[in-house]
Order: C-alpha cells, then structure tokens, then sequence
C-alpha cells in the first residue's frame, strides 16, 4: 500500500517541485482525521494537527485543496430555515442577479431551483448554499473565499515554513455537461489561469486566446480523493509547484465579467427580459415535462407584458382555448380612443401585429411555434387572429 513517503519519493524522483518545468507527476493525496470543524474554530491548526498526525511531509510547491464548507463552518457561516420556502428565501439574500430558474417536485411539494451569480462572483445553483452534513443547519459561503485562503495559507506556511498555495473549492454543475466537479472558490499564492497566449502551439502556431483554468483543474483532481461527506476535507497536491505565485489576486480571476459571458439568462428568461415580462411564476419546469397549456399560459403571460409597448396593443385581449392548442385574439371591447395621434383603426391593426410577433417569441422560448390566421372586418380593419400551436421540432 502506497504511504504518504512513497509519494514524496516518486515525485522527487519524477519532476522539479519548484523547477520551471512542471513535474511530470502529479500526486494527490487526502488528509485523514481533519474532525468536526465548529464556529470559531481555529482550521488553519486543525490542518495542521492532522498533517502531522497523518505523518505527511509538507513541502516547497505543495497546493492544499480544502473544502468551502469547513471554512465557512469555522466561520461561522450557518443559518437556519425551517422548510424549502425559506431556503429559497435564504438563496435570494445570497443572490446578486437569477440567471434561471425551474420549477421541481420535492418531497415537501413544489420548489424552484435558481441559478444565481453569487457575492463571490461565482454562477451556481442555489448561490452555492449547502444543507448536505450540516446537522440541519444551511452551510454559507465563506464571507470572502479569496481572503479566506490567505489566512490559511499564512499560517500553514508559517507551522510548516515552506512556500505553498491554497484553494478553497467549492462544487459546481456545467452548462452542456451533466454531472458536478469543483472548482476553485477562493485561491491564493496560486495561479488561477495560466495563459497560453503568444505560445507556440506543438505546430508552431502562436497562440490567441488560450487560458487554461488551472486552479479548477487543482480542485477537480484534489476532489478525486477528498469530500468533506467521507470526513476528507484536505487534500496536498504535489507536482504543480511551477504554478505557485505569491502576487497572484485570487480565484476572483476565474469569474467571467457579466458584459463577456454568453449564459447571463437562461433561454427563458432572455426572451422575457427581452419582452419586458416578469419572471415567469412558478418558473418553467427543470425536466422539460409541463404540458401544452402550461406552457401556452406561461408565453402568453409574457407576451402580455407589464405594459404595452406598442399603440393599439390595448385594443386586444387573448385567451387559450383547446388545452393549449390555440390562441385566439379578439377586440378587446375597451373602445379606446388613439394613442399615439393616430388613427384608431391604424394603431388597432399595428397592436395586434405586435401582439402576434410576441407571442411567436415567447412561444419559441417553450420549443413552440404557430400558425397565424388573421380575420378581418367588412371595412377591411383586422377583427383579430387565431394561432394554432404547434411543436418546434429540432434538426435530425
């Protein structure tokens, strides 16, 4: 059985910790006996006592990997709630801004989960808030993960007096991939990117954009053999000591400005926010499973609007007929005089119009799409329309 010495030889033997080059082998190893972390508690010490009780030999270049969730506990970060209402409550006190949100069955009954942009700048489902070995208690992020890892990191440097670096890693799902990894929440005296730009590809291709997530790839691999659920809440990764960097400002690198990231809405949501709509409530559902009329209802309340944006919008009601099949749209009956300064009848036949392209809009944000057959007056003024609803189907 390997023994944490017989990791040190073979990495010593293999690769440079502190060379220019990285290591060509990359070890990871789990510290056993961390304990139960309280408030308060002192978790640089912890690590340490367990180290040496591990009988692990903490050297230049090392990388500990240490779950979000000690650190917040040692900070105290936890709050409580009573059923799934306030949960999600407690998630939107933690938000700065829902990216999407969906709609699930819980043994508790309905809920939603939302996608939100965390203080830490982060994208993850329910702002990263945790309620998985916590004793009922809901486990916070840490108040700032970067500053979190620095304070570890001194005074880890310090008891075992060599250079090192810290990530604090949290889990995150992806957008097109299923499942979970973790990722870099906070770092310190470690690079979070390594850039490959004005490098020569292995063609001699310079490259351009190129930059490699390196502190989430340190966090992935350390969660190979860590989990703060199997009481390994501390991983050293050793054979990465050329990615050390003491100026280096934290993982805050890693987080994409808003301006610059294409997933800022969910696709719902963008057509709503496009259509000046309220979110949709309760929110689509996360399995895709809503039936017709649901989905119907949902386009239709956000092709309504808060308001109209159009002359003669007003001039029109609309309402679902046939579990979902259609859509008709008939004078409204308010007999409002124009709006704009122009003609009643002008502005009448403009609104609908503009009614029929929002629906068309809102309907493809369901995977939906109509067919659109107008009817008109004996003076040729448009009298309403009815929208057969039908399934957008994707390209084989």
């Amino acid at each position: 059985m390997l023994r944490p010495a017989d990791l040190d030889r073979d990495a010593d033997r293999l690769g440079p910790v502190m060379g220019l080059s990285p290591s060509r082998l990359l070890t990871v190893y789990a510290v056993a006996g961390i304990g139960a972390v309280a408030p308060g508690g002192e978790l640089a010490a912890l690590i340490c006592s367990a180290i040496d009780r591990d009988r692990v030999e903490i050297k230049d270049g090392d990388i500990l990997v240490v779950a979000s969730k000690v650190v917040a506990k040692a900070e105290g970060r936890l709050a409580q709630v009573g059923d799934r209402a306030q949960f999600e409550d407690l998630v939107a006190q933690h938000s700065h801004g829902v990216i999407a949100a969906r709609s699930f069955s819980s043994a508790q009954g309905p809920a939603t989960v939302a996608i939100v942009r965390t203080s830490a700048g982060t994208v993850q489902a329910a702002a990263g808030l945790d309620r998985s070995n916590a004793d009922g208690a809901v486990v916070l992020h840490p108040s700032d993960p970067d500053a979190a890892a620095a304070q570890l990191r001194s005074g880890l440097e310090r008891y075992f007096g060599v250079r090192l670096g810290v990530i604090v890693s949290d889990t995150t799902s992806r957008p097109w991939r299923r499942g979970v990894v973790d990722f870099a929440l906070g770092a310190s005296g470690v690079r979070g990117l390594d850039s490959q730009r004005g490098r020569p590809d292995d063609s001699g291709r310079t490259q351009q954009v190129t930059e490699r997530a390196v502190a989430d790839e340190i966090a992935a691999a350390a969660d190979l053999v860590k989990g703060a659920a199997r009481g390994l809440p501390v991983a050293v990764v050793r054979g990465l000591g050329d990615l050390l960097d003491s100026d280096h400002p934290g993982a805050g690198e890693l987080n994409r400005d808003e301006a610059e990231d294409w997933f800022r809405h969910g696709h719902v949501e963008a057509v709503h926010a496009a259509l000046g709509s309220e979110p949709a409530a309760p929110p689509a559902s996360a399995d895709g499973d809503d039936d017709m009329l649901t989905r119907v209802s949902r386009a239709l309340a956000a092709a309504r609007g808060t308001r109209a944006r159009t002359p003669g919008q007003d001039h029109w009601r609309m309402r679902v007929t046939g579990a979902g099949s259609r859509i008709l749209i008939s004078p409204s009956g308010s007999g409002r005089s124009s709006e704009a300064g122009g003609h009643r009848l002008v502005e009448a036949a403009i609104g609908l119009g503009a009614l029929v392209d929002r629906l068309h809009s809102a309907l493809f944000a369901e995977e939906l799409g109509a067919r659109v057959r107008y009817t008109w007056s004996s003076n040729g003024a448009p009298s309403g329309a009815e929208l057969t609803i039908e399934l957008v189907m994707e390209d084989a």
